[in-house]
C-alpha cells in the first residue's frame, strides 16, 4: 500500500474499535465457504500471509510465496520490491521495522479463480507521528499515534503449485486521520516505538 497526494486533517476519539485479527478472521471465513480444492489451497496461502504479517511472525508470511514474487504499488515511486531477497528486506526495513505492521484488512469482497484472488476492503493502519511527518502528513503531535483509514483493492496472483506470486495494490487517498488515545495503542506499537526512540 502506497499513499500519494492530499492527506485528510487529523481527527480526536475517545474511543477505539481496532482488532488485527479482522484482517484474516473473513478469509478464513471464506475458506469454511469454500469446497473447491485448488481454491481451498490458495485461501489457505493467503491466511497464512494475513496472519503472518498481523502477527509479525516473516517466515510464516515468506512461506507463502512463489520462487519468484514481485510485489507492485506497495510503496511510493516506480522501485517495487522484486525477487524473495528484495520482499524479505521490504518486510524487515518497511513493515516490520518501519511501522506498518499494526494493520486491520477490512475484507468487503473476496473474489477466487483458478489463478488469483482479489481482496477489497477498508485498511486501518496504526502509523507513528514521525513516520507520517516524515511523509508530509498535518500531524499535530509527532510523538503521537495515530489511525490511517484507506480503501485498498489487492490483487493476489498465484503460481501452479498454489503459492502467492505477488500483491498487486492499489488504494484511494486517505480516509480519515484519528489520533489514538495513548491507552488504546496496541502493546506491539508501543514496542516498534519505544525501539526507535532507543536507537535514535
Amino acid at each position: 500500500m502506497r499513499v500519494n497526494g492530499m492527506w485528510p486533517a487529523w481527527e480526536e476519539t475517545d474511543m477505539l474499535d481496532f482488532d488485527p485479527s479482522r484482517t484474516w478472521k473473513v478469509v478464513q471465513e471464506k475458506l469454511n465457504r469454500t469446497t473447491n480444492p485448488r481454491h481451498r489451497a490458495m485461501l489457505q496461502e493467503l491466511l497464512d500471509h494475513a496472519r503472518g504479517e498481523v502477527e509479525g511472525d516473516l517466515e510464516r508470511v515468506m512461506g507463502t510465496l512463489s520462487a519468484n514474487p514481485a510485489y507492485r504499488g506497495v510503496r511510493s515511486g516506480p522501485k517495487q520490491p522484486v525477487g524473495t531477497d528484495e520482499i524479505r528486506d521490504f518486510y524487515v526495513n518497511e513493515v516490520f521495522g518501519g511501522g506498518r505492521f499494526c494493520i486491520e484488512g477490512n475484507k468487503d469482497r473476496i473474489v477466487v479463480d483458478d489463478d488469483t484472488i482479489i481482496t477489497e476492503g477498508t485498511m486501518r493502519v496504526m502509523l507513528w507521528g514521525r513516520d507520517l511527518e516524515r511523509q508530509g502528513a498535518p500531524v499535530d503531535d509527532r510523538d503521537a499515534v495515530y489511525l490511517m483509514t484507506v480503501r485498498l483493492l489487492i490483487v493476489w496472483p498465484f503460481d501452479r503449485d498454489g503459492k502467492i506470486i505477488g500483491e498487486e495494490s492499489w488504494n484511494q487517498q486517505p480516509e480519515s486521520l484519528v489520533k489514538v488515545p495513548h491507552e488504546d495503542v496496541p502493546a506491539n506499537f508501543k514496542a516498534y516505538i519505544h525501539g526507535k526512540l532507543e536507537a535514535a
